[in-house]
Parts: C-alpha cells; structure tokens; sequence
C-alpha cells in the first residue's frame, strides 16, 4: 500500500537535526538540471517531494503575467469590477465621489476603478509587478472578507489595489515565489526580507493541505496593515497616501517570518498568524 502524504514526511527528530545546518538563502533555489531533479528528494533541501511538488505548482500558477488577451485574466478583472459596482450600490455609506484624485471629469467606471485603489481608469496598467495572482488576490479578498472589503472602500486614502499588488508581490518575494530571474535578482539586490530553508520547509508542509494558503495570508497581511493604516492615521499621521504604508507592510512581513520561523507541525498557521499580528499590533500603538 502506498504511504499517505504524511507518512512521507520527514521525522521529527530528523528535522530537527536538518533544522540546525540550514544553509544560505541563494541555495534554497537549484540552478541546474541535475539539482532539480535531486532537491525534492534530497534531505539537504530540507523538503519531502510532496511538499516541493506543492510548491513548484504553486509557483507556476501565481508567476504568470497579467494578459489582456487571457480570457480567464479578463474574466476575474471583470469580477472584481462587478462585485464592487454591486457592493457600492448597497452600501449607502460609501460616497463613491469621493476619489483619490483632484480630477473630477471621469466617468462612472473610472470612479469606481479609483473606488478600488487603482491610479487610472486602465487597472491593467497596475499589474506589472503583482501579475495575476495580485488580481486573484484582490477577489479572494472581496469574496471572503466582504465586510473588511467595504470598511477598506470607506477609507478615503487607503488604496486597496495597490496595497494589494504591493503585498502579494512582498511576499512572494519573501517566500521565492518568482521567476528564477526574478529571484536573482532579489537575492542579489537584497532589498526584501528572504525566508530560511526552516521558514520555507513549514511554509510548504502547510501548503500541502491548504491550495489557498497564500491568498489566506495574504489577507491577514492586508487586515492588518489596514488597522495600523487606520490608527497611525488616528494618532496624527498628516501624509494619508500610498506611500506611508510601506513601512507597515515590511512589519507585516517581518511577523509573517516571525509566525513560520517558529511554527510546529502540529500548530494552525492561520490562527496563529492572526495572533502575531494582533499581538505585534498592540506593541506598536504603546
């Protein structure tokens, strides 16, 4: 008979022993044929082949540019545009003529595109860095945490699809969630937080049994940054732009490293990345 998912998994008292010769983030990535056909299986990579499958799928489906000639790209910017356009119908509290813009001559979708966060009534001109998945991350966001999402359309400054791009392409670049070159030239440039091997091995121990385990932090980042966004606006905070949110993400991240890097096998990443936040939120408005 063949052995379950976790059977296959390493033991405890291996992993720990693995855990303590964690090498170099450069090498978490193979660079040639015979590497890639050796690290999911090898104990130096610090992944069971389950794991490493997971996560090479995962990486194939989120590194895809957007494309306006993908039927299934257009299809969920469409989504995205008309679940909002509905939303903001119900919801008598959002004045939709309030936009981060001083223009004052746009249409009704051009209104409700700015309502979203993007810069211009083309939303498919803010893809470039987040790619597809920062639209997929955007709905997901919009269908499971409706009530956040109508909170975020109420804020004024807050743009959500750019804060959204900016997130999704943080952590991706956090977990080597790039085309290779890309993650090159993150490595080289060294200007991101990058997860050790121990952070990434129970990144993809969780991945193996949540598909939506990306998008799942992702919107616990996002929440977050939200609540910080709202308090340093609360506390005083004059710029209410894109911009002073940036150091409130890097922290976001920084938990993110936080909650894996001291993650067991038997904890709820979800409920504890929560927590994190929550405490690491508390700390900051002392």
């Amino acid at each position: 008979m063949e052995e379950s998912p976790k059977e296959k998994l390493i033991s405890s008292e291996k992993m720990d022993k693995v855990r303590n010769n964690i090498k170099s983030e450069e090498q978490i990535l193979p660079e040639t044929n015979l590497e890639k056909l050796c690290c999911c299986c090898c104990l130096d990579y610090n992944l069971t082949k389950s794991e490493y499958k997971s996560y090479l799928i995962l990486k194939k489906k989120i590194t895809p540019s957007y494309d306006e000639n993908n039927e299934e790209h257009e299809k969920i910017l469409s989504s995205l545009f008309s679940k909002t356009k509905e939303l903001l119908s119900l919801d008598t509290s959002i004045d939709t003529t309030k936009i981060s813009t001083k223009e004052s001559n746009n249409s009704d979708d051009e209104k409700i595109w700015r309502k979203i966060g993007f810069q211009t009534g083309e939303p498919r001109n803010d893809f470039r860095a987040g790619g597809i998945f920062s639209l997929e991350f955007m709905v997901y966001f919009m269908n499971n945490y409706e009530k956040e999402y109508i909170n975020i359309l109420n804020e004024e400054y807050f743009t959500f699809a750019l804060t959204c791009i900016r997130v999704s392409y943080s952590i991706r670049g956090y977990l080597y969630l790039m085309t290779n070159e890309e993650n090159r030239i993150n490595l080289k440039l060294k200007k991101n937080i990058f997860a050790t091997r121990k952070e990434l091995k129970n990144f993809c121990y969780f991945l193996f049994d949540n598909d939506n385990l990306l998008l799942d932090i992702c919107c616990i980042c996002l929440i977050s940054i939200f609540q910080k966004y709202q308090e340093q606006k609360n506390l005083g905070e004059k710029e209410k732009n894109y911009y002073i949110i940036e150091p409130i993400i890097q922290n976001s991240i920084q938990v993110l490293q936080n909650t894996l890097n001291g993650l067991n096998f038997n904890d709820d990443i979800i409920f504890k990345l929560k927590e994190n936040n929550r405490i690491n939120f508390l700390k900051i408005l002392k």
